[in-house]
């Protein structure tokens, strides 16, 4: 479902007009219809502040089916803080805030630099994860995977 659809779902199901909506976010009327028109989109912040006021995650708000991975570290993406933006203040679903802003890649690292900043959070994967992998077999897996995400890809 596409970002004005779901901001109309959002409105209908709690009942709002499009003024109620707006005053509840602090925009004007006309700014909740050009996004359900689809010929503009919220900000980030005001993402955030629909994810908020009205308990919507962000994957649902952005009508993804599931939260996306980043394709520069594979990060799952699970909130607006997680998401990188573009140069002209929207946001990407493709990469993280980490690796992705205003439109640019924050770090010139190598598939391996990648791996290695990773690495850092082993401890963290293992115990969300229940797993055991070593600092070696992640250190495989991980490069392995990181070559198919589209930064790194071909």
């Amino acid at each position: 479902m596409a970002l004005q659809e779901v901001i109309v779902e959002i409105r209908e199901r709690n009942g709002l007009s499009q003024e109620d909506m707006a005053k509840k976010l602090f925009v004007t009327r006309q700014a909740i219809s050009r996004w359900e028109n689809g010929e503009t989109s919220p900000t980030i912040e005001t993402l955030k502040a629909i994810s908020e006021a009205f308990d919507v995650d962000a994957a649902t708000l952005l009508g993804l089916p599931a939260a996306p991975i980043c394709q520069s570290c594979a990060m799952p993406i699970q909130s607006f803080d997680d998401l990188g933006t573009n140069a002209d203040d929207t946001v990407t679903t493709e990469y993280c805030a980490h690796c992705y802003k205003d439109g640019a890649f924050t770090h010139n690292r190598t598939v391996e630099e990648m791996v290695e900043a990773n690495l850092r959070f082993l401890e963290e994967f293992n115990a969300q994860n229940g797993t055991a992998y070593s600092e070696d077999e992640a250190r495989s897996i991980l490069k392995m995977h990181l070559l198919t995400l589209k930064r790194w890809h071909g």
